[in-house]
């Protein structure tokens, strides 16, 4: 049997994971990251068995390395801002 994972574990690693995607430099892409984070906690937040929590927990490790990879990636190359970044930019 596995010790449960501190509920400060978890806010680190959704912080953790929140930070990353900001830094996407591509607005739809950080977009859609920031919400698959967000919902990825929000589904699995009534989660009590230990053995699933473990297993949630080191695949949000997995993605935060994911997506590490892919902001580093995605900086090596020059974009266009959308109509949208445009705007916010100007506000």
């Amino acid at each position: 049997m596995t010790a449960a994972i501190p509920r400060g574990s978890w806010v680190n690693l959704y912080k953790q994971l929140q930070r990353e995607a900001k830094k996407f430099p591509q607005y739809n892409y950080r977009v859609f990251a920031q919400r698959r984070v967000r919902e990825y906690f929000e589904v699995n937040k009534s989660q009590t068995d230990t053995q699933k929590l473990e297993t949630l927990y080191k695949e949000g490790l997995r993605n935060l390395e994911s997506i590490k990879r892919q902001v580093a990636i995605g900086t090596l190359y020059p974009h266009q801002q959308t109509v949208v970044e445009q705007k916010l930019n100007k506000l």
